[in-house]
């Protein structure tokens, strides 16, 4: 019985970090998508941003633009009362 021991060999803290390491990408390959889809996300998010600032660029240039005709005073010339057509009667 005491002839043939077995003994455990105690694993080295390398061997322990390279099994971790090769649970953990194991976990991550399931959670993270292929390479091909993460670049068409990010490429989506870019173009909405860019859709974005597009869009507040116009409300800033059409605000501006307003404000540019008030400095003028040509914003009175459209508040001012439209000549009126007169009437005439026919027989």
């Amino acid at each position: 019985m005491a002839e043939k021991k077995e003994t455990l060999k105690p694993q080295t803290l390398e061997e322990e970090v390279e099994e971790i390491k090769r649970r953990f990408s194991r976990l991550l390959s399931l959670c993270i998508p292929p390479k091909e889809v993460l670049e068409e996300v990010k490429r989506d998010f870019i173009t909405a941003q860019v859709s974005i600032l597009k869009a507040f660029k116009a409300l800033l240039d059409y605000q501006i633009e307003v404000l540019e005709r008030l400095a003028e005073g040509e914003g009175e010339k459209t508040k001012k009362e439209k000549k009126r057509v007169q009437k005439i009667k026919v027989e």
